[in-house]
Parts: structure tokens; sequence; C-alpha cells
């Protein structure tokens, strides 16, 4: 069984995407990318760099939602998040999803069922929430 996640010398790791397709993108105020049982949830802009061309990304205000769409099974090669409060997810297939910290919200949430989640905290920092021993520091 894959670890859920894993504290890093300068943030977090969560392996337990690594492999897993994108099989699910729900839009409202918000962007969801699901795998699985488990969620990344973005809350404010993002950087999308694939074909070596950045989009940024909003799904309020719809921003590039079209690009968005082409994540459906795309698989995770790393999940990482920065004490900062940066969200990074690199796709094997060589695209790259970046999220920064907002000042003024909660930027992202990332949930692995039975580990725990991390939601970027407001400003910069990262808020940790363990579920089980799955969350290692």
């Amino acid at each position: 069984m894959s670890e859920g996640i894993v504290r890093a010398e300068d943030g977090w790791r969560v392996p337990a995407f690594r492999g897993l397709g994108v099989g699910e993108l729900v839009i409202d105020n918000r962007l969801r990318l699901r795998m699985g049982s488990n969620e990344i949830m973005l809350c404010a802009w993002a950087e999308l760099v694939a074909d070596e061309r950045a989009y940024g990304l909003s799904a309020w205000p719809q921003t590039n939602l079209g690009k968005a769409t082409e994540l459906l099974r795309q698989a995770v090669a790393e999940v990482s998040v920065s004490d900062q409060g940066v969200l990074r997810v690199l796709f094997a297939g060589g695209w790259r999803l970046m999220v920064p910290a907002s000042d003024e919200r909660s930027a992202w949430t990332v949930a692995v069922r039975g580990s725990g989640f991390l939601a970027a905290k407001p400003g910069g920092g990262v808020a940790v929430s363990a579920t089980s021993s799955e969350v290692r520091s």
C-alpha cells in the first residue's frame, strides 16, 4: 500500500496519488480533480503548463476550462506542497499544475482517503489534518 502524505524537508509529498489517473473533473465555483476516492480541489488561480505553453486556470471566473478538461485520464507522477503553501502536480505526460498560496483564502486542498488532508492557509503556509498513521513526519 502506498503511503498517503509524507513530510519532506521543504514541505510535503503525497505519494498516494502517484500513478493514478484523473477520473473526474468537477467544475462549480472551484475546480476539483478526482482520482479514485482522493481529490485535489483548486479554489484560486492555477497555472497549467501543457505542450510547452502556460495557461491560467480558474473555475470562477471561468478561464481556460477547455484546457482543464484535457487533464482527464492524465496520470499523476508527483504531488508536492511547499511549506509556503504552493501546490505542484506533475503529470506523467510532462504537464505541470501549480497553485500558489492566496492572501485572501485557502487556494487549494488535497484530500487522501484514509490518510488526511493538506490545505493552503490564507497568506501562505499549510494546514495538515491526519486521519490515520499514513501522515508521517
